[in-house]
């Protein structure tokens, strides 16, 4: 009986119609009968609803779809993937105000893992709007995240690579450069090692180019700093006696 209450559902046939046109290769007959099972006719209808708002203000039908299979494919309830497709959407209308409606879908949705990991608007909105490599340069700015590296620092490393017209590829090695750094200085070195270590990567990165060396050796040091924090133990109460009472 449920199974053709959902066979009946307008919003499950045509969600299913979406996934083949518009998911991913995997997105066949299997898939929609998982998203009929899984959904539920009412589910179903929700989730459709919050798809076709976001594509009418804009957002990549897509994306929004991905979000839903992925909650699908983990096991997560009909609840729980209706509100993270909500949650996406708004995520999204956020990352189009930044850098624009007209932005590539995966430049909208590195937009807003950025905004999401609290990266500045300001920096997003000229990258976003002037760099053509705007996804890349996420990507290199989350594995500094990644790596420890302090989320002004990050930013200051990129606003420089930026303006100093760093590559693609020479902006993506910025994290390798950090971690190098790292490993190199970070075992009780003296401090003219960080330096030392930055002009070098310098100079290997981008021989052409003025580097941010004293940046990058801050970036790095801080990192190496949190990183030795994060693993040390944790400090034990002290524990003051104050008698009886």
């Amino acid at each position: 009986m449920a199974r053709a209450v959902l066979r009946r559902s307008p919003a499950v046939v045509l969600l299913g119609a979406m996934l083949l046109a518009f998911g991913p290769p995997l997105a066949g007959q299997d898939a929609r009968a998982r998203f009929s099972r899984h959904l539920g006719a009412v589910y179903a209808a929700r989730t459709l609803s919050v798809i076709e708002a976001g594509v009418r203000d804009g957002l990549p039908r897509g994306l929004l779809i991905d979000k839903a299979m992925e909650g699908v494919a983990k096991g997560m309830s009909p609840e729980v993937v209706l509100a993270a497709v909500d949650t996406f959407a708004a995520e999204l209308r956020d990352a189009a105000s930044v850098i624009g409606p007209s932005a590539a879908p995966i430049a909208l949705e590195k937009a807003a893992d950025a905004l999401r990991r609290g990266v500045r608007r300001e920096l997003l909105m000229r990258l976003g709007r002037e760099r053509a490599d705007f996804p890349l340069l996420v990507v290199s700015l989350e594995e500094l995240l990644d790596a420890g590296v302090e989320r002004d620092l990050a930013e200051d490393l990129l606003r420089y690579a930026v303006a100093e017209e760093f590559d693609s590829d020479a902006v993506l090695r910025l994290p390798a450069s950090v971690k190098l750094l790292i490993r190199e200085c970070g075992d009780g070195q003296p401090e003219s090692c960080w330096s030392q270590a930055s002009i070098r990567e310098c100079a290997r990165v981008m021989p052409t180019r003025p580097c941010p060396t004293r940046t990058l050796a801050e970036a790095a040091r801080s990192a190496a700093a949190r990183l030795l924090l994060a693993r040390s133990p944790p400090l034990r109460g002290l524990r003051i006696s104050g008698g009886s009472h």
